[in-house]
Order: C-alpha cells, then structure tokens, then sequence
C-alpha cells in the first residue's frame, strides 16, 4: 500500500487554514445584525473580516514557521502564499463593492482627503497591496534586485496588515465580539511569525554558522559550493531539500537565496550547494575565499522519498539536476540497489552538469541515465529534443505502480514532462515537482 500519510496531513492543513480564515466569519453570522442594515451591507462587513483574516495568514505562509513548514513544507507554504493572493484580491475587492451598493453614501468614504481617519486607513490599505502586488508582477520588468524586492515586498505587507487592522478597530462593528478576538489573535500570529523570521531566527543561526570549504568548479556555467559547520555537527536534511543562504556578517539582512542540496544526506556536517550563474549573488559565488563565514536556514522542503517505493524515475532539465544528485549520492551512500532512472535534458553535451559523475554513479546505484539533448552534437546517438511523451513512452518502464517520480528544471521542461505522464496514466499523486527559479 502507498504511504498516504503526507498527502492527508497538508490535506488536514489545507483545511485548518481555511476554518482560520472564516472563523472570524462565524463569530460575525453568530452575532444579530443591528436593524437597517441591509443584507449586502451585512454581507460585505463580513467580508471585510474575512479579508483580514486572509491578510494575516497571508504573512504566517512564507514565513518559516515550524507548525506550518514541518507538515506542509516551505515550498508548498510558498506557493500556497502566491495562489491565495488572487483570492485576497477577490475578497478585498467583494468587501468594497457590497459595503458600497448596500449604503451608495458610503462612496464618499473613497475619498483619501475628506473621510474619515478609519477610511483613510482602508484606502492606503488597497494602495499598498497595489504596490506590492505592481512590484511583484513587473519585478523584472522594472530591474529590481532581488533583495530589494523581497525588502519592499516585506514593508509592503506588514503595512497593508496594520493599516487593516486599523480600519477595523475604527470600524468598531466587531471589535469587541468573538470574531474581534479571533481577528486579534490571527494579527498576532503574523506579526509574531515576521518578528521569528526576520530578528529572532537569525539570531539562531548565528550561533551556528558554517564556511566555505571550497568552490568547485562544474560544466554548465555552474559551481559547487562546499560549506563545513562550524562547531557543530550539521543540521540533518532529506535528498530533494533546499536551504537559504545568505553571508554571516549581516545576518538580519534581506539578502538570502534559496538552493537545493546537492550533496548526499549522509554528510549533514559538510552540505554543498551546485548553483548556476546567472547574475547578481549567483555568480559571485565562485569568487568565495575559503572560509567565508555562511548562514544555512534549511533544510526546507516536502519531498520524502518513501521507504516503500520499488523504483524512481527522475527527470531533470539543466541546473535542476542538482536534487536529484543529492538523491542519487545519498542511495550510494546507503547502499540502496533500487533502480533509479534518470532523464536528464540539456542543450549541448557540454553543458552536461556532473556528466562525469553521473558515469561513476551508476557504479555504486542501480541506475541508468539516458540524456536528452537540445543541440546534439554531429554523430550524436542518444535521445534528442525535449521530453515529451513520445520520449517518455519510449524510456520509461510499463509498470509505473510503485514508482516515485520526481521533477525539477525550467517551467515549459515540466510542464510538457507532466502532461507527457499523465498521458501515460500516471496520476499527479505521484509526482513531485520542483520549479526553480533564478533570483
């Protein structure tokens, strides 16, 4: 029987932050409405409270915290995060509209000039969330460094809660009811989650610090970088897991990028990191002199490789080999003799990241590598192309039952990947799916 365990817990998750969410609501509906108040005035009140309360979990997603991370895993709070963003919007935007037709007068209250303090505090409210929303969507367009985004993503938000939470309280409707206590409580929460991520667990891993061992090198414009712990034996991580690296000698700053492991589990103390240079942090990497100071928040991440799987399929395209490595060395490493079967694509033969490596791997695990070229060379035998469902149908082997199968590289190599198995009948539930991202 496949372990079901993981998927009922971030299902039983899932739903405990949708009952946070309107539990506001429920204190709202359990109280009388005054009289004259009309429905959709009623209506749009509550959805105020609903949208604050989104607004505050919204903050408690990205950051970290342990009861989130641990059973639904960082990666998934994060995507959970950008999704639900849509819905705060919508939510936001139902809230003004009903509180407007249900009473035309309160139109007057969108004036930032003239309204009343309470309002002003709704409208700077929308104004940031614009902001933040603008910032993130046009990052690229408008050039902004990572590290400033994220700084101003931050403020953004925090702002956005506050000026809320003010509305509310000038509001007063539900100040004093259970839903005020419950809205109360969730404000909070996020705002204790923001103080844990941004003073108090930096200040941890200060304390536990690890250095450069060494910068290594790879094909495919790519280094390794190789960190040593710094009296202390390592923090434990699972193959398939990530982490956020930022420098030493400024632990509170905003400046930390997250990466996969690439190194094998059984080696907690020494963890390494294959990264791509693309710009910016990336590709100051490889200029690190040994022993340069290094913050490791990680591991991070819901993949888990279950004891019960017979084989693995890994597809992988360019730098999104590097977790399937740490996947792979931590197999040899435990002696696993499952087979394993790696489809790896990349442009040209020389860009093939641990080319070499992989060759030596299949010494020590049950594996054989098939590589997918964009750009094959003159002469070239392998597979060619993208992989796609013909490539699929062609490699992968009939039984996939008991496989667990796990994907990472760019978004159009795993988007035509996953329709490429799910024409096959793989159902998602045994997919994992790893985007990376350059920032």
């Amino acid at each position: 029987m496949r372990d079901l365990r993981p998927q009922r817990v971030k299902a039983l998750w899932v739903m405990a932050y949708a009952a946070a969410a309107v539990l506001p609501l429920a204190g709202v509906l359990a109280g009388s409405s005054p009289p004259g108040r009309s429905f959709a005035l009623e209506l749009g009140s509550a959805l105020g409270i609903v949208a604050l309360s989104l607004l505050a979990l919204q903050l408690v997603l990205p950051a970290r915290v342990k009861l989130v991370a641990a059973p639904l895993g960082a990666d998934v709070a994060l995507r959970l995060h950008r999704h639900l963003a849509d819905v705060v919007v919508a939510v936001i935007a139902a809230h003004v509209a009903l509180v407007v037709l249900g009473d035309t007068s309160n139109l007057g209250l969108l004036d930032p000039l003239g309204a009343p303090w309470r309002a002003r505090a709704a409208v700077g409210a929308c104004a940031a969330l614009a902001a933040m929303i603008a910032s993130s969507l046009l990052r690229t367009r408008l050039r902004l460094p990572y590290a400033r985004w994220r700084g101003l993503h931050v403020t953004l938000a925090v702002g956005v809660l506050a000026l809320s939470a003010a509305h509310a309280i000038g509001v007063g409707r539900y100040t004093r009811s259970p839903a005020g206590v419950v809205l109360a409580v969730l404000v909070a929460i996020a705002l204790l989650a923001m103080l844990e991520l941004r003073v108090l667990r930096p200040r941890r891993l200060a304390r536990r610090p690890y250095v450069v061992d060494r910068v290594v090198p790879e094909r495919g414009d790519a280094v390794t970088l190789v960190l040593r712990a710094e009296a202390h034996r390592g923090r434990r991580f699972r193959p398939g897991q990530f982490a956020w690296l930022k420098l030493a000698d400024a632990p509170h700053r905003l400046v930390e990028h997250p990466f996969s492991y690439s190194s094998s589990a059984a080696r907690p103390a020494q963890p390494s990191f294959t990264i791509k240079a693309y710009c910016g942090f990336t590709r100051r990497i490889a200029e690190l002199p040994p022993g340069t100071r290094i913050l490791l928040d990680g591991p991070h991440g819901s993949f888990r490789p279950r004891a019960d799987a017979e084989r693995f399929v890994l597809i992988a395209g360019g730098i999104g080999v590097t977790p399937i490595v740490s996947l792979l060395r931590s197999a040899a490493d435990a002696g696993d003799r499952r087979p394993f079967l790696l489809l790896y694509g990349s442009l040209h033969f020389e860009d093939i990241t641990f080319r070499e490596e992989l060759v030596r791997l299949q010494q020590d695990v049950n594996l054989r590598v098939v590589h997918v070229l964009t750009d094959p060379p003159r002469g070239w035998q392998g597979e060619a192309g993208f992989i796609d469902a013909a490539l699929l149908g062609r490699q992968l082997p009939s039984d996939l039952s008991r496989a667990e199968i796990f994907l990472c590289g760019p978004p159009p190599m795993l988007v035509a990947a996953t329709a490429g198995l799910e024409s096959l009948g793989v159902v998602p539930e045994r997919l994992h799916v790893e985007q990376f991202a350059t920032v």
